[in-house]
């Protein structure tokens, strides 16, 4: 058993707020600018220097579509429908009904890529920035999550990692955007991590991005699994590749592991553009990310698990917070066992309840983004930005509804909570 020590150290408090959002990437930037939007006091607490999680830190894009399993019509509006406008305001996005598949904006992949959404992961934190401020909401970057301070079922503070030391900070009401499940798993929440069977999660990569590309000399697919996406900007792609494969998102030495082997293969990404692929003859490598971009990490037990069934028929919750219809986009989870991203079908549109994200063992938190309760499967659509921003607004919404109702989370008003997000522009069916 290795060593361990006990240590003992008084963490100075910022304060009380309605609400502690902790994760600053699409979903907890959601749910901080909602539940302000709303009313309530918000401090909204990042550990790196920038907002926008994935799209920023990882340079993930484009955002996937928001439109229904064919592409005929948007199942995300709201907050993500008003973060692209601004961008395509500044020309750093292209909004969806001007994109379609396969075309250079989607490395010519077909299925499920209509109407995806470029971006520019630079302009995308300045809009975040303005919008955040003008919400109202206090912002902590460069502020760390470390444990919660429990008391009856609920959590009483939590403990942050900020640039001058342990400091600490109360709150009504939480909400877990880690993306890891942090904050459920300090509080006491059953979690498990990958595949529920095997416990083994996606694999990770590392994306970058490449400029001064002839985007008319481009017309087909690189060699395979290189992915390249246009961005807004002319002759500058977004590539997605290669896999690293049983890294923990929850665990740093696997992380670390996991970011170095990453680095390499953006070189030998890079040279299958470079090398083979028609108009990246000039191209150069001009951005890699700060952080491993992870498909998966932990799924909280939650008062209701999304299954696999729900999302093929797309069973309509009485309850349900979002509507989704990107596929259960699934990447082989060893080397040894390929498989095909899309194995089983989704419905035309299928639909998240508000219960998967009110996990069990602790009555004043919310967990939104890829960690709510949903079968590893399940969770390979929601997964994405889109639906990790409507979640995010939908857990912002309900925190302040729960306070001015003087209600848990778990007894918030559904029809309050629908009454609210149509009203801001959310799309429920």
């Amino acid at each position: 058993m290795s060593q361990s020590v006990f240590y003992q150290k008084e963490a100075p408090s910022y304060g009380h707020y309605d609400v502690v959002v902790l994760g600053g990437g699409p979903s907890g930037v959601c749910a901080s600018i909602e539940a302000a939007r709303n009313g309530a006091k918000v401090l909204l607490i990042e550990g790196t220097g920038m907002l926008g999680g994935m799209a920023t830190n990882a340079l993930v894009g484009p955002f996937m579509t928001n439109y229904d399993r064919e592409g005929n019509r948007p199942v995300v509006g709201g907050l993500y429908r008003e973060i692209i406008e601004r961008l395509a305001e500044t020309s750093s996005s292209i909004l969806p009904e001007h994109t379609d598949s396969p075309s250079i904006h989607t490395s010519f992949i077909g299925k499920y890529h209509r109407h995806v959404t470029p971006i520019d992961s630079f302009m995308l934190q300045i809009v975040l920035d303005d919008m955040v401020k003008e919400a109202g909401v206090d912002l902590l970057l460069y502020t760390r999550f470390v444990d919660c301070i429990c008391e009856n079922g609920k959590i009483k503070s939590v403990v942050l990692a900020a640039l001058e030391g342990l400091r600490s900070v109360s709150a009504d009401l939480f909400i877990d955007c880690t993306g890891n499940a942090d904050v459920a798993v300090a509080a006491g929440v059953p979690t498990w991590k990958g595949d529920e069977n095997t416990g083994i999660p996606q694999p990770g990569t590392l994306m970058f991005e490449v400029d001064q590309v002839n985007d008319e000399a481009y017309s087909a697919r690189p060699e395979y699994p290189v992915k390249a996406y246009r961005t807004p900007q002319h002759g500058v792609y977004k590539v997605n590749h290669y896999h690293v494969y049983d890294i923990d998102a929850a665990d740093s030495r696997s992380m670390t592991a996991g970011h170095i082997e990453g680095r390499k293969q953006i070189l030998d990404a890079y040279h299958v553009l470079h090398d083979k692929t028609p108009g990246f003859e000039n191209a150069r490598i001009s951005r890699t990310p700060s952080v491993l971009g992870m498909r998966e990490s932990r799924h909280i037990e939650g008062k209701y698990l999304l299954t696999i069934q729900d999302v093929n028929q797309g069973v309509k919750f009485e309850d349900r917070v979002a509507a989704y219809a990107f596929g259960m986009d699934v990447h082989s989870r060893t080397s040894e066992t390929p498989t095909g991203n899309f194995e089983v079908e989704v419905a035309e549109v299928y639909y998240i309840p508000y219960r998967s994200m009110v996990p069990v063992n602790c009555d004043n938190l919310l967990v939104s983004g890829k960690t709510i309760s949903s079968q590893s499967q399940a969770a390979g659509g929601l997964r994405v930005m889109p639906c990790a921003m409507a979640l995010g607004q939908a857990a912002g919404a309900a925190a302040a509804i729960a306070l001015k109702d003087q209600v848990t989370p778990e007894h918030v008003s559904v029809e309050k909570l629908h009454e609210t997000l149509l009203s801001h522009g959310a799309i429920l069916d």
